[in-house]
């Protein structure tokens, strides 16, 4: 698998000192999952998984933000081989498990198929999957301790007006190549960002004015990482803040 990522710790995003916030904030976690086209009577995969977060205050007053001001954190893992499918439904299932009890918010668009559908393929549990899964259902009424929950594709889908692309997903190719693994990741992290933005605004922490320029933002934010392309490694999952790095 193929990862992008501007964190230090992406493993611990709630808890690390990272770039680019460079010190604890309250987060919104949107999520988004690409799938490739399937031949008939071939079995859907995931060809990319992308958590994207932004700083929101859990109360009080809303941001004013711009795409020249907006401050995000990402992680997009692309798939080189269907083979590595359960590796990044694995990733992503991790990533749900963190957001669901250290997120103020947690957004994903009609995010209830793509967890049936990584629950279905998948050969082992998938708990932070079956916890979202869950909670999703019942979203109206948050749970103590757990994210609040948003389907753009439900309840903000008319706050995504004020955006330059769509949350809808679209099928999406297997990428041969490592710059159709970049390309990859910047769809599908532009989509997560769409995604989350669409949700803060419905939630009151976001406005600005005009249109949202998406696709240029994750340019802006993610143009050193879309280039160099690595190998993601699965680290043991932890919660716990690790040292402080002598360089942000």
């Amino acid at each position: 698998m193929r990862d992008f990522t501007n964190l230090q710790w992406p493993e611990a995003p709630f808890g690390a000192e990272q770039r680019p916030f460079g010190r604890p904030w309250d987060m919104l976690a949107a999520f988004a999952i690409d799938w490739a086209e399937q031949a008939p009577g071939r079995r859907e995969a995931p060809v990319a998984a992308a958590t994207v977060y932004l700083r929101v205050r859990r109360h009080g007053s809303t941001y004013d933000i711009s795409g020249d001001t907006l401050q995000i954190g990402f992680r997009a893992t692309v798939l080189d081989h269907p083979d590595e499918a359960p590796d990044l439904l694995t990733l992503t299932d991790r990533a749900l498990t963190r957001a669901r009890r250290h997120a103020v918010i947690l957004a994903g668009h009609a995010l209830d198929q793509d967890l049936a559908r990584m629950m279905l393929l998948s050969t082992a549990p998938l708990r932070g999957a079956a916890g979202v899964a869950e909670a999703w259902a019942h979203r109206s009424t948050k749970g103590p301790g757990l994210a609040l929950m948003i389907d753009t594709a439900a309840e903000a889908n008319e706050a995504a007006t004020g955006l330059d692309m769509a949350t809808t997903p679209l099928p999406a190719p297997m990428p041969d190549s490592p710059a159709g693994c970049a390309t990859a990741a910047r769809a599908v992290l532009a989509r997560a960002l769409a995604i989350g933005l669409t949700a803060a605004v419905h939630a009151g922490r976001y406005r600005w004015e005009g249109i949202f320029p998406v696709a240029d933002t994750i340019d802006q934010a993610a143009w050193d990482v879309l280039h160099p392309i690595k190998t993601a490694t699965a680290p043991d999952d932890t919660n716990r803040r690790p040292p402080t790095p002598a360089e942000a």
